[in-house]
């Protein structure tokens, strides 16, 4: 899709500068990040790990025994994630539409400041109840609300002018229809906060 590759064209451009034009807001990520179970985590997917933001809290939040997969459409993210990364995270890069994951292997996927910018929502959104273990969770995290994303984005311009985060209502309903049982669902100034649990309501093998 036309859309797919200039998001990436997008991501590959800004990739090296992308860390310094970030506000650091450590505290605020580690505020949502603790709404999570973190016991008998084994496996997690960072979803759009972009430069790799999230890898610290990963190495705080998780043991030695926790295996941590980040996956990025933008190769040149990937890069940029590379010079952060830890022993335990594997990087990956590949398409939140096609995840290259067998079904039920994965304990949780974090999809952090990336749902926006995925084209083919839903369908990505299946992708991920398919490689969710059993009861897995899937969190969808942003610093804003989608009120504020959106105007962000508008403000921004260019290609993602038109990539919006849907009110946490429209989400919810979309996670329902691909098996999502909603835990948690937040949209407020400054906060987005998404929790949904895989059901088992058809077989994947």
């Amino acid at each position: 899709m036309v859309a797919n590759r200039l998001t990436r064209g997008y991501f590959n451009g800004v990739a090296e500068q992308w860390n310094a034009r970030q506000i650091p807001e450590q505290t605020k990520i580690a505020r949502l990040l603790s709404r999570l179970d973190w016991n008998c985590c084994e496996t997690i997917l960072d979803l759009g790990c972009g430069t790799g933001v999230l890898f610290p809290f990963f190495e705080q939040m998780t043991n030695q025994r926790t295996k941590v997969f980040a996956i990025d459409a933008a190769e040149f993210m990937v890069r940029e994630a590379a010079h952060t990364k830890n022993g335990k995270i594997k990087l990956l890069c590949g398409c939140a539409r096609y995840l290259p994951f067998g079904n039920n292997s994965i304990d949780r996927i974090i999809a952090f400041h990336v749902l926006p910018h995925i084209q083919g929502k839903q369908l990505a959104l299946r992708e991920c109840w398919r490689i969710l273990k059993p009861d897995g969770e899937l969190a969808i995290i942003h610093l804003h609300s989608s009120a504020e994303i959106n105007a962000i984005h508008e403000e921004v311009g260019g290609i993602v002018k038109n990539h919006k985060l849907p009110p946490v209502e429209h989400l919810c309903r979309i996670l329902e229809q691909s098996h999502f049982e909603i835990k948690a669902a937040v949209d407020q100034s400054g906060k987005y906060f998404v929790e949904g649990i895989k059901i088992n309501r058809f077989e994947t093998n």
